[in-house]
């Protein structure tokens, strides 16, 4: 199990973060649950080379708290691929040094995939991946609190339920 944390600052207060992601879930995963797609772009400059991996997930985010300020996060790929499950906590807090920003972070653990030989890719570029992937979904994530429209393919409610235990 891995460690992955990532912080993202928005232009708005913690009352009002707290608000566009509460909308956020109501549009995206009004059943808590939701399937997006994780991006992991790679740009090999001395290559000449940039790509981007696509992985479909199925995510699970359910509140921890009253007020919308932390929420448990679970998620795992639809199809198996170098893309890692996740859990974790998605937190909306007050920027320290700014009353009208807040931050809002996803700390939480991957399991890379493929086992002892996913534990090496992990090492070599895995953990690269998951590091791209979930900084893409808080860039998301953030892009909605602040009211820049993602596309609606960016994100889609679940419409056949699965249990979390099967998140594992």
């Amino acid at each position: 199990m891995n460690h992955i944390n990532v912080s993202v600052t928005v232009d708005r207060n913690v009352e009002a973060a707290a608000e566009r992601f509460e909308s956020f879930l109501r549009e995206f995963a009004p059943e808590t649950e939701m399937t997006f797609t994780l991006r992991a772009p790679f740009d090999l400059s001395a290559l000449n080379v940039g790509f981007t991996l696509h992985r479909d997930v199925t995510a699970r985010i359910t509140p921890l708290a009253e007020g919308g300020s932390a929420y448990a996060i679970a998620w795992q790929p639809v199809e198996p691929g170098p893309f890692p499950s996740l859990s974790g906590t998605i937190f909306v807090a007050a920027s320290e040094t700014n009353p009208e920003q807040s931050i809002v972070t996803l700390d939480g653990h991957y399991h890379a995939p493929l086992g002892v030989a996913g534990e090496v890719f992990d090492a070599l570029i895995g953990k690269h991946i998951a590091e791209a992937s979930v900084t893409d979904l808080m860039e998301r994530v953030a892009g909605y609190i602040d009211y820049v429209p993602a596309p609606a393919s960016d994100f889609a409610p679940v419409t056949e339920f699965i249990p979390v235990s099967e998140f594992t």
